[in-house]
């Protein structure tokens, strides 16, 4: 639901805050922010030109409280509270708004309103808070580095990264020239911050060692915070803006559990990777599913037989089933992740094949992060299948692609796995070192 009529007819008095910095750059939309309390008064000021509509996110519109709007030296400038515990509270949805204790993480495509048709440069919001409560956001800073001031393209605001506010604990990790910003939400976490930046250092460093360089994203925003009681731990990525994670811990979840965690290893694995459009969703979740636990086995970690072990149990889910298209076009959960993950072992298995272990899934995707892109980056697959066939040589990562994306292809598993020298029974996994493709096992797990 847009605001249009909003606009047109509310005359609520507004809150007033003080005009945003200049910036060297064009930013046609800027906003003010200021945390009072349990809401956000917000000034948004629209450049000359810029007509037309105004929103928030669909769920958001009915916490938009007091707008007004006025005409200032050609400028629009609308006033308006967002009530932030309102959303978190009655949303709980970490797309929208979601509350952990006096916490509340919403991005800022929640509580910015901006206008419907699209503009060309920037948009800048400064937020003030006032201690404890403090602000955290995966959008940049701005480049004129004003305290407390982000960033971005206009267009990059609809699907914005996440941000958060209140008494928030922070620490800052560094892996070379990067940064990983550490916000962690106390309320009900049975960890203590050392435990949580132990666990997000954890992740940073086995992708690092996998990577053979250091973490490649250059600043990431890791937001940790309490999940629903009787749920698992859950992750969920956003790029658009800048990078970051929010992992909300399930239950049972304690630092020994942590470090034989998967969770956070596959959502900064989101990170380091450039996003794809949907129909190759599987794909995006097919490479983080794959090399997560090969990450966790070579930083010692995870046990190789529970990657194996995990790898034969799981991936039947990703063959095609009957009325079944290729994985771009069936978009089921097994097809999209165990589907996707299949293709990554098969790429990974008949590269090695061809190259007698010289090259690897790990050369596509050091090819991959060597462009500069991450999650913040939207490719074709085209480009990256181009890329990893580059990097190895072959044209494997078509091939394949044309197999089992383009078509509903399959795998004979128990023949590869024969081939592999993987043999799970019931209460154990063991390898054969005389199978056709043990070389390409022991690569794949290999430190």
């Amino acid at each position: 639901m847009l605001l249009a009529v909003l606009l047109a007819c509310s005359h609520a008095p507004a809150p007033t805050v003080a005009a945003s910095p200049p910036s060297t750059e064009p930013v046609p939309w800027r906003y003010e922010v200021v945390l009072r309390g349990p809401d956000l008064d917000v000034e948004a000021r629209f450049a000359p030109g810029v007509t037309g509509p105004v929103h928030v996110d669909d769920d958001a519109t009915p916490y938009v409280r007091n707008l007004t709007t006025t005409t200032e030296a050609g400028w629009r400038v609308v006033r308006y509270r967002f009530a932030l515990r309102d959303a978190a509270v009655q949303r709980m949805d970490v797309d929208t708004a979601i509350a952990s204790g006096d916490v509340f993480a919403a991005p800022p495509s929640t509580w910015l309103l901006r206008p419907d048709v699209a503009t060309p440069g920037s948009f800048r919001f400064h937020v003030v808070t006032t201690p404890p409560a403090r602000f955290v956001a995966g959008t940049h800073p701005s480049p004129d580095g004003a305290p407390d001031t982000y960033e971005a393209p206009t267009d990059t605001l609809d699907a914005s990264s996440f941000a958060a506010f209140g008494a928030l604990h922070a620490a800052t990790l560094e892996s070379g020239t990067a940064r990983v910003l550490v916000s962690i939400a106390p309320h009900d976490l049975p960890l203590t911050d050392a435990d949580v930046t132990a666990w997000v250092k954890g992740a940073v460093d086995g992708i690092a060692s996998y990577l053979g360089r250091s973490f490649p994203a250059p600043r990431t925003l890791v937001m940790v915070q309490r999940g629903a009681p009787g749920n698992p731990t859950r992750g969920e990525t956003l790029g658009d803006g800048g990078p970051s994670v929010l992992v909300r811990a399930g239950d049972g979840v304690t630092a020994a559990t942590t470090r034989d965690d998967w969770v956070m290893t596959h959502e900064l694995l989101h990170v380091v990777m450039p996003s794809l459009t949907h129909p190759h969703v599987w794909l995006s979740e097919g490479i983080p599913s794959y090399v997560e636990p090969i990450v966790r086995v070579r930083a010692g970690t995870l046990a190789p037989e529970k990657l194996w072990r995990d790898l034969v149990e799981g991936l039947p889910q990703g063959l095609p089933e009957a009325g079944d298209e290729g994985l771009e076009k069936t978009h089921t959960w097994g097809r999209t992740y165990w589907g996707g993950a299949l293709y990554c072992l098969m790429v990974d298995v008949r590269v090695r094949e061809e190259t007698h272990n010289a090259r690897s899934l790990d050369d596509v995707l050091r090819a991959v992060v060597a462009t500069g892109a991450d999650v913040e980056a939207h490719w074709d697959v085209t480009r990256l299948l181009d890329v990893g066939d580059a990097a190895t040589g072959t044209h494997v990562l078509h091939a394949v692609y044309r197999e089992l994306g383009l078509a509903p292809g399959t795998v004979d598993l128990p023949a590869l796995w024969r081939q592999l020298g993987v043999k799970v029974d019931a209460d154990r996994v063991t390898f054969d070192d005389t199978a056709p493709l043990a070389t390409v096992r022991r690569g794949i797990a290999g430190r």
